[in-house]
């Protein structure tokens, strides 16, 4: 359909010899639309408490807190 700009991360992505699943699920992150609380909360699901189900910091459970700013995910990151 011709030429298009593409971010690219998405270039990459597709091009990379992944499994299928995981190129999906980078893309839902990229795309902010992993399963967190917070996006439960935007599509008006109602949960007991929306905060980060790995870490004891009161913080919102979103895609960036749980990948890079939570606790949990930092000592896993560290360890890979």
């Amino acid at each position: 359909m011709g030429p298009t700009n593409t971010h690219f991360l998405f270039r990459i992505l597709w091009k990379a010899s992944n499994l299928l699943r995981h190129k999906i699920f980078f893309w839902l992150l990229l795309h902010d639309r992993v399963n967190t609380r917070n996006l439960l909360k935007r599509k008006s699901m109602v949960l007991s408490s929306y905060d980060c189900a790995l870490c004891n910091d009161s913080t919102e459970e979103t895609c960036h807190h749980l990948f890079w700013d939570c606790p949990f995910a930092l000592h896993c990151w560290n360890i890979i």
